[in-house]
């Protein structure tokens, strides 16, 4: 068997606005609407994984890229919904007859609602494949490491637009699974949703300068 040894060595910070709008029970309409403007960051998504017997790893999100310096890994947790909207509603249908006639036994009493939420998406960490930093942080050699981001590049112009440069194929800056990504790709849709041409992969033995959950 194993033994694990797991350790909350993690910090979080949570700030939000919240609005809310109720209007009661008046000619047959009641509605509520929230609003939340919020920011959630985090060090480590859960516990740490510290030591296992055995070398094996569990969940990636879960170990520090250094645990020495856990401030490298501070950034959006993967939980964050940056902003969430919901409006829910009930209308009592008026009865085009008074209540001791039969037709009303069939057409009066009738409700509609409903519930509609609008939110942010999910942030999500870009990933090397293997442990080009050889901390060995994560559960072993296999841990994944972060690539570098290359100068000038934003999270805007990773997500929207074109690809600025090719990149893929075999060599340093291989990505998309080592198909060539020509420059001038559109950018945002399914297919390509961010730029893999906007990451690098970081010298053998140091850690790479993209933050988590960018």
């Amino acid at each position: 068997g194993t033994m694990d040894l797991f350790d909350a060595a993690a910090n979080s910070w949570y700030s939000g606005l919240e609005v809310g709008v109720i209007k009661r029970f008046t000619k047959g309409l009641q509605f509520q609407s929230s609003y939340t403007w919020s920011k959630l960051i985090d060090t480590l998504t859960a516990y740490s994984g510290v030591e296992n017997s055995s070398g094996s790893t569990s969940i990636q999100s879960n170990y520090q890229s250094d645990p020495n310096h856990p401030n490298v890994d501070k950034g959006v947790s993967p939980y964050d919904l940056t902003q969430v909207w919901k409006f829910n509603a009930i209308y009592n249908f008026p009865s085009p007859f008074s209540s001791n006639e039969i037709a009303s036994k069939f057409l009066g009493g009738w409700w509609m609602s409903g519930i509609l939420t609008l939110q942010s998406v999910l942030p999500f960490t870009p990933a090397l494949s293997a442990n080009r930093s050889l901390s060995g942080s994560g559960g072993g050699p296999a841990a994944l490491d972060r690539p570098d981001l290359v100068a000038g590049r934003s999270i805007a112009s990773m997500t929207s637009g074109t690809t600025a440069a090719q990149c893929g194929g075999t060599g340093p800056t291989r990505a998309n699974g080592g198909t060539a990504i020509p420059a001038g790709t559109p950018l945002g849709g399914p297919s390509l949703y961010f730029d893999p041409c906007a990451f690098t992969t970081p010298t053998a033995g140091f850690l790479g300068n993209a933050g988590r959950n960018i």
